[in-house]
């Protein structure tokens, strides 16, 4: 009966491995060495020595609509950016992810600017919708993470 179970128990295993290897496209190999440019302990929690650094790759970058009169820009990624509104009175900008995420990210906001009021955000797999106190010329930072 072992002899059986045995390769059967292999099989098993490595259809579930493949099964979920699909879904990788590429990875980081962990080893032994601890001086490498990202730690690893044994819960897997991950260490940076450095910046985490998040550059436009071959993705098509976000783009930003309905934020002002003028020329309202973003500098970033899905991931991270600035957002410079327009120079007329507005009160709301719509982030157009380069790429849909699966579900709704949850999105961190900051800005310099003083009077800009309280920022509040709703978020759907494509867009991220930002509302604030009407400003001119206002910086908001964003952070956007999903799970899936």
């Amino acid at each position: 009966m072992r002899r059986i179970l045995a390769p059967i128990l292999l099989i098993l295993g490595l259809s579930i491995g493949l099964v979920y290897a699909q879904n990788v496209t590429k990875s980081v190999q962990l080893s032994q060495d601890p001086s490498g440019p990202i730690g690893f302990d044994t819960l897997l929690n991950t260490y940076f020595q450095g910046h985490i650094l998040i550059t436009p790759s071959v993705r098509p970058v976000p783009t930003i609509t309905s934020c002002g009169t003028g020329s309202p820009t973003v500098a970033g990624t899905d991931v991270a950016g600035k957002i410079t509104t327009g120079s007329g009175a507005s009160t709301s900008c719509v982030l157009t992810f380069g790429t849909a995420y699966v579900t709704a990210p949850a999105c961190q906001l900051s800005t310099a600017v003083t009077n800009a009021g309280p920022l509040f955000l709703a978020t759907t797999t494509t867009t991220a919708t930002f509302n604030y106190a009407s400003a001119t010329s206002l910086i908001i930072a964003y952070n956007c993470m999903s799970s899936s």
